[in-house]
C-alpha cells in the first residue's frame, strides 16, 4: 500500500511539473513573439506563437498572436485559419479585442466586406464596452461609410489593440491602472 501511495505521488510531482515547465515554455514564447512581432520579425514571430499553442493548447492569445503574425506576412489562409481558432477558444479573454480586430481586418482584406464590416461592428461594440465611444471615432466612421482604407484601419486598430492589452497586462499584475479605476482592484491584490 505504501508503494502505490508512493507512486501515485511520484506521479502527480511529475504531472504537475510537467504543467509547470509547459506554462513557462507558453509564456517565453508569448514575450519572445511579441518582441519579434514587434520588430517585424513576422515568420519567426509566428513560430513561436506556434511553439506556444503547442504548450498550451486552450490559450486563445497565441493563436490570435499567430493570426496577427500571419496578416502581417500577407498568409490570409493562416491568419483565417489562426483566427478562427482563437475564437474557438476565446471566453472573454483578454485576446478577445485581438480576436475581434483581426477578423475584420483579414475578413476585409480577403475581399470579403459584408463580413468583414460586420466583423468590424463587433470589434467596435466590444471596444467601446471598454472605454467608450470617443476611442473608436475614426473607425467608426469608416464602418458607417464603408469606405474602408485598409493601411488606415490596420494602424488605427493595432494602436487601440496595443492600449487595450497594455492597460490589461497592468491591471493582471499590478491591479492598477484604466481597468483598476473602472472595475475596482482584482481580489489577487486583495479588492472584490
Amino acid at each position: 500500500m505504501k508503494k502505490i501511495f508512493s507512486l501515485v505521488i511520484a506521479m502527480c510531482v511529475v504531472a504537475l511539473l510537467g504543467c509547470s515547465t509547459a506554462y513557462q515554455t507558453y509564456r517565453s514564447d508569448i514575450v519572445a513573439g511579441r518582441h519579434m512581432l514587434d520588430t517585424g520579425e513576422y515568420r519567426q514571430a509566428r513560430e513561436t506563437f506556434m511553439g506556444a499553442a503547442k504548450a498550451a493548447p486552450t490559450q486563445p492569445d497565441s493563436y490570435a498572436l499567430e493570426a496577427t503574425a500571419s496578416y502581417k506576412m500577407n498568409d490570409l489562409q493562416a491568419a483565417s485559419g489562426s483566427i478562427a481558432e482563437a475564437a474557438k477558444r476565446d471566453g472573454n479573454s483578454d485576446a478577445r479585442i485581438r480576436i475581434l480586430g483581426y477578423k475584420a481586418l483579414i475578413l476585409l482584406k480577403q475581399g470579403r466586406e459584408k463580413e468583414g464590416l460586420d466583423a468590424l461592428h463587433a470589434y467596435i461594440a466590444a471596444y467601446e464596452k471598454e472605454y467608450g465611444p470617443q476611442n473608436v471615432r475614426e473607425v467608426r466612421a469608416m464602418w458607417r461609410s464603408k469606405q474602408i482604407d485598409l493601411p488606415a484601419l490596420e494602424y488605427l486598430l493595432d494602436g487601440q489593440i496595443t492600449v487595450f492589452e497594455s492597460d490589461m497586462q497592468q491591471f493582471r499584475s499590478s491591479g492598477t491602472g484604466w481597468f483598476a479605476a473602472r472595475y475596482g482592484t482584482p481580489s489577487v491584490f486583495g479588492g472584490r
